[in-house]
């Protein structure tokens, strides 16, 4: 008897989403940063094993939604709560909990799903002292079907959690290729990991207002010989922050792009030529045009009938 189904993992922002799904997968299909809103798009990983596949879903860390931007990451994390088999809620055990970790279990209302609370970062010095206080302000207000204590950093408590996981979700059928690891498109991981070199750099409030906007994507030659050209844009909301991921005389941005570049030939296998500029775009956060623009550079793999709302 095999189980199948599809999984979201549901926390604030740096609750720690990212690097358990890495973990989990054994490989890195989410970009993972210190900084807020590093996830913006709901990334697929999937991990097949002889008992069944559980389709993760890594969505964006809730928070309130300010910008056209933020209210379409909300709108398609209600969605994915409201079509999956099964929901995994994290939480950081190093911090005590409080109106932004309520609102999180409030968009749990009304959801039919079994809920697997995972108190994360339990390798903190301070966590075991406080661990039964935190993990009770959710147990008061949510009955979830299991609490597994987790660290996805150090992987400690993970073969419990796939345990649960797998005991929890239907029969079933591989929904996926057994062979793949994530339904994401190289073009995605390209933006992706543009995006993670450049949050590595710079701080303030660029990571909140910068993205990626992927021009031109083209493969030159075959086999040993392949070139992947690849022109994108860092667009930034005012003309000031240009000057920032630039850099003196063009030092940062390079710095960036080469970043960049090693981590896309190392994913990809091939030689890659990039040419990165940096543009502003007033309003990006509002303009729906480029949102779709940037949305249609993923769109994200669908369950089958029977599983996704027909809404």
């Amino acid at each position: 008897m095999t189980r199948s189904g599809t999984v979201a993992l549901l926390g604030r922002p740096n609750a720690g989403k990212s690097t358990l799904v890495n973990a989990l997968l054994g490989e890195k299909v989410a970009i993972v940063s210190a900084k807020p809103q590093t996830t913006r798009h709901r990334i697929t990983g999937v991990l097949t094993e002889e008992r069944g596949q559980a389709v993760l879903f890594d969505l964006p860390g809730v928070h309130r939604p300010l910008h056209r931007l933020n209210v379409q990451m909300m709108h398609a994390l209600r969605d994915t709560l409201a079509e999956v088999d099964l929901i995994l809620e994290l939480f950081d055990a190093g911090a005590d909990p409080g109106g932004g970790e309520e609102f999180v279990v409030g968009l749990l209302e009304g959801i039919e799903a079994p809920v697997v609370l995972l108190p994360n970062k339990v390798d903190l010095p301070d966590v075991p002292g406080r661990l039964a206080e935190r993990t009770g302000f959710y147990s008061a207000r949510h009955r979830y079907a299991a609490v597994v204590p987790i660290s996805a950093l150090t992987g400690e408590g993970l073969p419990r959690l796939k345990d649960t996981v797998f005991g929890l979700l239907p029969e079933g059928e591989p929904l996926l290729d057994p062979s793949l690891t994530t339904t994401q498109s190289e073009r995605f991981f390209v933006t992706e990991l543009v995006r993670e070199a450049m949050l590595e750099r710079v701080e303030k409030e660029l990571p909140f207002t910068s993205t990626v906007h992927l021009r031109q994507f083209e493969e030159q030659g075959s086999g040993p010989d392949t070139l992947l050209r690849i022109f994108a844009d860092i667009v930034v909301d005012r003309d000031s922050q240009k000057g920032i991921i630039v850099g003196r005389a063009g030092a940062m941005i390079k710095e960036i792009g080469t970043a960049a570049r090693v981590r896309i030939e190392a994913l990809l296998g091939v030689r890659v030529y990039l040419d990165l500029r940096v543009k502003a775009r007033p309003g990006w956060r509002e303009d729906p045009r480029f949102l779709s623009e940037l949305e249609q550079m993923e769109a994200p793999w669908t369950p089958p009938d029977g599983v996704e709302d027909d809404d």
